[in-house]
């Protein structure tokens, strides 16, 4: 009945066809709107609206359903009631964009190719017979949502503004931040078929040039059919593609991202993503925010030495109980051995089996809250974690002191300020648990081995993944890394991102003297001195 349709050859690599090699528009109306016929013309939502311009035959070409209403009908409208004058004029397409077209993003085109992209992404286009080039008038019209608090950053001080989906009100925010006549944006678009709109922002005479380099080359590289999301750029500019550690650091902060930018980092926007990508990142990242700016230094330093004693503890402590218990209970003290021998009484299985069981009960709450509805997530994390925990302890299936440990553990996880590193912290004490499992405190500290391995090979767009743990930089370490010293003191942008300009601000007294302020200070202490003589 039907017919046997051929195979498909396997493409090997996308097809993309360069848009050196489309045809130019010289003026043939008919022949240009046959090139979009194919394409274009199968749509509904294609339209081309036959008009007269100036005794000419023209069309205005878009697509209704992206195209603001209002722009198509006020451009036609100017088009067809304007007094043309009788004399021919010899450049029609420049007369008509100053005269008759609204002066703010009108464009001239000749490609097709990038013709046939301005009207899929929203433009409008004007093509007159005999008449080069085309003119290109900006119409798009997509909804969007208006800037709102961070969901993921939340904080106390500081900007409560986060990005949107919309990359053209991303690039505006970051300039409100970065009024540097030095702030360079160069835009691309990834993707054969969706045409992916993509900015790199960085500061020309901050940021290293090799890095910006290597950025443009490894986007421009992409060869992929559709891109929806900014993940799908992070996974193929990386160096290393099967790390489970985060090699780009991704913010939904506007005070954050421009703080990295002004740092010396580039920053990747992805049209329809919120969160923007900023690269490199190393280990120490993860560990800080910008709320930890607007604090003092001494609350500062202890909120990240706190945040590394939560990433240790959420790692390690489920695997230390289950070698403690399982495999050395004499490296235990005698009073905790006995205390945590008293707890397991009664328990029909072994430490391995009990953190399994619990820690998956964990993981089902956790996503269990993260996937329903904000107020429903809230009342079955609670209550389920308390219920479930009460009720084990009472059937005598976990010790009360596992039930402590897990809590603590899965309370530790999120201490971390980035939610992907917090992921990779989750996985990470599921290692230590099976490692634990198998060899106790040896398969802890083998996989402990080979996680520090792992992490000193890793490099992030050059710049080595435990910089400046690593030993080159003992300046950024101590100054605002595990340590962070007094304002006066962070005057230098760090070395290990190598910029260009690593002069952050200047060296000043604090404070600083003001003449009018010590003579008003200086007369009522004479005045009191003579009164006491």
């Amino acid at each position: 009945m039907f017919k046997k349709q051929k195979p498909t050859q396997r493409r090997v690599e996308p097809h993309v066809p360069d848009y050196r090699n489309a045809p130019h528009y010289d003026g043939q109306l008919n022949k240009a709107l046959d090139y979009f016929a194919p394409s274009l013309g199968v749509s509904d939502d294609y339209t081309v609206r036959s008009i007269n311009v100036a005794g000419r035959s023209a069309a205005c070409l878009f697509i209704n359903t992206i195209c603001d209403k209002k722009v198509v009908q006020e451009t036609l409208r100017s088009l067809h009631e304007y007094p043309y004058p009788k004399r021919t004029q010899n450049n029609l397409a420049q007369y008509l964009s100053k005269k008759v077209l609204p002066s703010v993003g009108v464009t001239f085109m000749k490609n097709l190719f990038e013709l046939r992209e301005a009207i899929s992404s929203g433009h409008l286009v004007l093509m007159i017979e005999g008449v080069s080039p085309a003119i290109v008038i900006s119409a798009k019209s997509v909804e969007h949502r208006a800037p709102e608090r961070p969901v993921v950053e939340s904080s106390v001080r500081g900007s409560q503004i986060s990005f949107v989906e919309n990359i053209d009100i991303n690039l505006g925010l970051i300039r409100q931040g970065i009024k540097t006549a030095t702030l360079h944006v160069k835009q691309l678009k990834v993707g054969y078929r969706s045409r992916r709109e993509v900015a790199i922002v960085y500061i020309g005479d901050v940021a290293n040039p090799v890095a910006v380099e290597t950025v443009l080359k490894r986007i421009k590289a992409i060869h992929a059919d559709v891109i929806v999301q900014g993940y799908e750029i992070e996974g193929r500019i990386v160096e290393h593609t099967w790390t489970p550690f985060p090699l780009t650091r991704t913010m939904q902060r506007v005070d954050s991202t421009i703080k990295e930018i002004n740092q010396g980092k580039i920053a990747i926007l992805v049209d329809g993503d919120p969160t923007i990508i900023m690269v490199p990142a190393t280990l120490q990242d993860f560990f800080q925010t910008e709320e930890d700016f607007s604090r003092s230094f001494y609350e500062t330093t202890f909120i990240r030495w706190l945040r590394i004693v939560s990433f240790i503890f959420a790692l390690y402590l489920p695997a230390l109980y289950i070698s403690f218990v399982d495999f050395n209970p004499e490296l235990l003290p005698k009073v905790l051995g006995i205390q945590i021998a008293r707890s397991r009484t009664g328990v029909p299985f072994p430490a391995v089996m009990e953190v399994f069981i619990m820690q998956t009960v964990v993981e089902i709450l956790r996503e269990a809250t993260l996937r329903m509805p904000k107020q429903m997530g809230q009342t079955i994390g609670i209550v389920g974690g308390l219920v479930v925990g009460e009720a084990s302890v009472q059937a005598g299936l976990v010790s009360n002191i596992l039930i402590i440990v897990v809590s603590l553990t899965a309370v530790s996880v999120f201490v971390s300020p980035n939610y992907e590193f917090a992921t990779i912290v989750r996985l990470g004490s599921w290692g230590m648990i099976m490692s634990a499992s198998f060899l106790g405190l040896y398969g802890i500290l083998l996989t402990s081995i080979w996680l520090l391995y792992e992490v000193s090979s890793l490099k992030s767009f050059g710049i080595s993944y435990l910089d400046p743990y690593s030993g080159e930089h003992f300046r950024d370490l101590f100054l605002d890394g595990i340590i962070q010293l007094p304002l006066r003191f962070r005057d230098k942008r760090p070395s290990h991102l190598h910029p260009q300009d690593d002069t952050g601000a200047t060296v000043y007294q604090n404070p600083v003297p003001h003449p009018q302020l010590d003579k008003a200070y200086q007369k009522p202490n004479q005045q009191r001195r003579g009164r006491v003589r």
